[in-house]
């Protein structure tokens, strides 16, 4: 009869410092979520688009793809040393790629896309 009492405590012991440590780990603030990793693809594929076409690409139509891609964003487009800024943010989202057209010139667009929508 000793013994079974012995084990039993030991086990109560131990359950009760897992207990314990369940209890002490942190928990997340947010719900983890896909939603950064939604906007660095659709940059990847907006850069994709543009690399692809550099001799179409004017302010004017990497604005309007822009706005279609990421409507209601802010963001900051820079092509070849120019900066487009569309709003300002503090969480950001960016993307760059560096290519070269058929006359072997050396092209750089970075993308850059905040968290917040425009007020």
């Amino acid at each position: 009869m000793k013994n079974e009492g012995y084990y039993l405590s030991i086990e109560a012991i131990t359950s009760m410092v897992l207990l314990g440590l369940l209890l002490a780990m942190p928990l997340h603030e947010g719900r983890p979520g896909l939603y950064d990793l939604h906007l660095f693809k659709k940059e990847n594929d907006m850069l994709l688009l543009w690399a692809r076409q550099p001799e179409r690409l004017s302010e004017a139509q990497l604005l309007q793809d822009f706005e279609f891609a990421f409507g209601g964003k802010s963001g900051l487009i820079v092509w070849n040393g120019n900066s487009i800024a569309l709003g300002k943010g503090e969480e950001s989202v960016s993307s760059k790629a560096v290519f070269f057209d058929r006359q072997m010139k050396k092209h750089e667009i970075r993308l850059v896309v905040f968290k917040q929508d425009l007020p």
